[in-house]
């Protein structure tokens, strides 16, 4: 809203959501039904173009998820900030480090070049503590939120459905207290700074993630039935619940422009008082440990998958032998985390969206390699298209994803330097598998893939017809 104005940014929420995230959650149902293994996208894009591609694959998807969990114990400690008077708040004390602009203590400063941010390792060793102590705040968060993951996976499935309730009621509540406050002049006010790729930025990371879900497809019950429905009620309750608050929010607040993370919870205090602003914070603690235990439980099972299909060290699949847990996967990853905590909200989120997209675009292009290579594949859930229905359903996907790529490389030199890094980093893991199984497999070889079951269905391939099937066996 503040990057575009809300008509502009309400309506681009809108087209962001039938334009791409509709088209990821069909992908991800298809292929997680011709794929109900865990691993998911790695799997598909091993099976579409090798062993090279699906490590990269494994690696950016891996790499941006555990990105993006450390964005929400950040999110919470700001969104805290707004209501609790006394939390320490880091307000760029790094300003003015021209010289360090690559530096650990630089990376947060001037993804947008009219904001000065830094992070919390830059200012460490302040007298005043303030930076510490603000640290110390998220590593507790991120411990909370991380526990539930250790000790049971089906914990954390029930808790985020019985978790849906109650984190939307404040905001119904939001909604109903704002329309006596309502302006409709809002609507008419100018944002102070129009800036289209920050806003595609963020609308990319707020409704995007679909085919994480693909991860774990190996423990759902029926995924052909389950997941389709899953994520299609997913896809339209989420912009629900974003549009609804955010247009009541503007209603209300004419200071909209001025919005950033976590301004909901000031937004709730305005309209409806401290009671209104404690019932969004609590909500906003209970979604965010929700975003970042299904965050980490994809993350966990996708190294799970992978270390089981050989694309990983074979201890990430080591499950703890009571909890079942894959606890060595957790906890590596909880290692990671405790540094990226230190940096702040948008420097975060400009690096996930960057390895999440390129990701993306691997996915729908394996989508579509996948139906013209193997259109007898057994796909119990099936996109009601043929092939080159199916090429242009994700088109316009892989060029949002591919701006998003751009936009987010070309932010800053230090974010253009950490995904040059990154990037190189995924094609060192690759060594290993190719000194294993030899340049000419590296370059040919393809995995063991679902049974060709059902010509039936590959000769139906260019219908639009629906077609749900049997359940496939499962994939050794």
């Amino acid at each position: 809203i503040a990057y575009g104005g809300p008509g502009f940014g309400l309506c681009a929420l809108v087209g962001f959501a039938a334009l791409f995230s509709l088209p990821q959650a069909l992908v991800t149902a298809e292929l997680s039904s011709a794929f109900p293994d865990n691993g998911g996208y790695s799997l598909w894009v091993q099976a579409a173009f090798g062993d090279f591609w699906a490590v990269q694959e494994s690696y950016w998807s891996w790499f941006s998820g555990v990105v993006d969990s450390a964005l929400y114990p950040v999110l919470l400690y700001t969104s805290a900030t707004h209501l609790i008077g006394g939390l320490p708040l880091n307000s760029g004390a790094a300003e003015g480090n021209a010289t360090a602009a690559l530096s650990l203590a630089s990376l947060g400063k001037g993804d947008f070049p009219d904001e000065a941010r830094a992070t919390l390792w830059s200012c460490l060793g302040d007298e005043d503590k303030s930076c510490g102590a603000e640290y110390l705040y998220r590593l507790l968060l991120l411990l909370a939120f991380t526990a539930p993951n250790c000790l049971s996976s089906a914990l954390v499935g029930r808790g985020l459905v019985g978790l849906g309730l109650f984190v939307m009621s404040p905001y119904l509540a939001l909604v109903v207290a704002a329309l006596p406050r309502a302006r409709p002049a809002n609507f008419r006010l100018r944002p102070t700074k129009f800036k289209p790729a920050a806003m595609v930025s963020v609308a990319y990371w707020s409704l995007s993630g679909f085919d994480s879900v693909s991860t774990f497809a190996g423990e759902v019950e029926a995924p052909h039935r389950t997941l389709p429905r899953a994520l299609l009620c997913g896809c339209l309750l989420m912009v629900v619940c974003y549009v609804l608050p955010l247009t009541a929010g503007v209603l209300a607040d004419e200071e909209w422009a001025h919005w950033k993370d976590g301004s909901l919870t000031h937004v709730a205090q305005l309209v409806g008082g401290r009671w209104l602003g404690g019932w969004v914070l609590a909500s906003s603690a209970l979604s965010n440990w929700g975003l970042f235990s299904s965050e980490l439980l994809e993350d966990s099972f996708q190294l799970l998958g992978m270390a089981e299909a050989g694309l990983a060290p074979r201890f990430f699949a080591v499950r703890h032998p009571r909890l079942g847990t894959p606890l060595l996967a957790i906890l590596f990853q909880l290692v990671i985390l405790s540094a990226l905590i230190g940096f702040d909200f948008e420097s975060i989120m400009c690096i996930d969206n960057f390895f999440s997209a390129a990701a993306a675009t691997l996915e729908f292009a394996a989508a579509v390699q996948l139906r013209r290579r193997r259109p007898a594949m057994s796909r119990p859930f099936r996109i009601p298209c043929g092939t080159a229905g199916v090429a242009a359903l994700v088109a316009l996907p892989i060029v949002i994803a591919l701006f998003v790529c751009v936009s987010t490389a070309m932010e800053t030199r230090a974010t253009l330097t950490i995904i040059v890094v990154g990037l190189a980093f995924g094609l060192l893991l690759y060594l290993p598998l190719w000194l294993r199984s030899g340049a000419a497999e590296a370059e040919g070889a393809e995995p063991a893939a679902p049974s060709e079951e059902g010509g039936e269905q590959g000769a139906a391939g260019d219908s639009c017809a629906p077609r749900v099937n049997s359940p496939p066996r499962a994939i050794s």
